[in-house]
């Protein structure tokens, strides 16, 4: 059970009805009977190991918070979440959302071990904040003092469950008609045979599936935050338009924000981050592209991603950063050309087939078995509006015109009709889940 799912938009509709109905005093107890459930609809193996893992951080926290050696105690705790989560890794089967729990309790650990927060000692408030579930398929991975805190006092209102309403039903339309119409595509290059594509259709499908990628994450970072929103909580800033970034360092400062914000907090920063010399500061960066690659799997795809972007980052501080910042249409150039070539290495994970791709990207090297360019203009036609529409969402203005008009009773009616078109597409297709639920 997905956001994109029926099962969960009937979940949906009982849990914010019965939420409403539930004195304030009590909603506590209703939100982790809500997650529980959540998770258990998805995987009743993975809820468990979620609870799991919050009781024994819940254990640690206070541990450190209680011991005269907290030094050696959070680096007993760390290391236990780090190898639990390697762990999983490496077997390959991934409790539901360890990726992101996992992260947050480990901030938790480290500010709790820092001295910037007093360790909980409420157990139903530790496990709303571990699995609350709007944030636990694919984060934000969120801080303590950015949820915890929060969660004994919701602000629910109207003008929440109207915001989040609109986020809601923006990102499950995106979703449906956007991100998930683009995947087709990339399933038609693969029964086609990498090694026949044309150069032209090999492109489009690098820069499809980079749009298909945001629109997934921004759907459902809207729909986290909408759900947050109808619940009275606030969810951090997950995406902010990467596509407009004008390097590849500030393409991650809007990607994934939280994520990205964690290793620079917990790990770069502590490493020395830019204080220590050039050389330092190369070497601290492509540590942190290393791990970013083995947070995202085991495999020579990720590697290849994570330390080819570590490498173009430190070709941007040392030499290429001035540059880009003088000349706006090249610094966005170098930003479009280079990213979709990363996340062709993050798609293919097999490596042969990956070399395969980027001899028809770059095709120094003639290959008798490509198809004729008829089947280029047949996809293209088949797939513009659903790409121009990704391109668009790349931009702020539709989020910004429904927040402005949603209020109003025809926008009002029209993102009814929005939303139940989708219900319909979503029924009459299937349902397609999220790709980074496997994360």
């Amino acid at each position: 059970m997905n956001f994109s799912s029926i099962s969960f938009l009937w979940f949906l509709a009982a849990f914010l009805t019965l939420y409403g109905l539930c004195p304030e005093k009590y909603r506590r107890y209703l939100l982790l009977a809500g997650s529980v459930v959540f998770l258990a609809f998805n995987s009743i193996t993975g809820a468990l190991w979620a609870l799991l893992f919050a009781a024994v951080n819940f254990v640690l926290g206070f541990c450190i918070q209680r011991t005269a050696y907290r030094k050696a105690a959070l680096a007993a705790a760390v290391a236990i979440n780090v190898m639990a989560l390697a762990t999983f890794k490496l077997v390959g089967v991934l409790p539901v959302g360890i990726s992101f729990y996992t992260f947050s309790f480990i901030a938790y650990l480290v500010d709790v071990g820092r001295g910037q927060l007093t360790a909980e000692y409420d157990p139903v408030r530790f496990a709303n904040f571990s699995i609350f579930y709007p944030k636990l398929l694919m984060g934000p991975i969120t801080r303590y003092d950015e949820l915890g805190t929060e969660l004994d006092t919701p602000r629910a209102g109207l003008s929440g469950l109207q915001r989040g309403l609109e986020d809601f039903v923006l990102g499950f339309a995106m979703k449906i008609f956007i991100a998930d119409k683009l995947a087709i595509l990339w399933n038609e290059l693969v029964t086609i045979g990498f090694e026949s594509l044309p150069v032209p259709l090999a492109w489009l499908g690098a820069f499809s599936f980079s749009i298909q990628l945001f629109i997934e994450w921004q759907s459902y970072t809207l729909m986290a935050t909408g759900i947050a929103a109808m619940l009275g909580y606030r969810l951090p800033q997950n995406f902010n338009y990467p596509y407009l970034a004008r390097s590849i360092g500030d393409f991650y400062r809007r990607w994934h924000i939280t994520l990205m914000r964690w290793f620079k907090d917990y790990v770069y920063i502590p490493l020395g981050g830019s204080r220590r010399g050039t050389s330092r500061t190369v070497v601290n960066l492509l540590f942190v592209w290393l791990l970013t690659s083995l947070w995202h799997g085991i495999g020579w795809n990720f590697l290849l991603w994570g330390m080819s972007l570590g490498l173009f980052i430190v070709i941007e501080k040392l030499w290429l950063g001035p540059i880009l910042e003088r000349h706006r249409i090249l610094s966005h150039l170098w930003v479009l050309f280079l990213i979709p070539l990363t996340w062709v290495c993050f798609k293919i994970n097999d490596t042969a087939e990956l070399g395969l791709y980027f001899s028809r990207l770059f095709p120094f090297f003639g290959s008798e078995n490509v198809v004729g360019m008829n089947i280029f203009w047949d996809k293209l036609r088949m797939f513009a509006v659903y790409f121009g529409l990704g391109v668009l969402f790349c931009f702020p203005l539709p989020e910004k015109l429904v927040h402005r008009f949603g209020r109003t009773w025809i926008g009002s009616i029209l993102l009814a009709v929005l939303f139940w078109y989708a219900v319909y597409e979503l029924n009459r297709s299937g349902n397609n889940p999220f790709m980074y639920l496997n994360f």
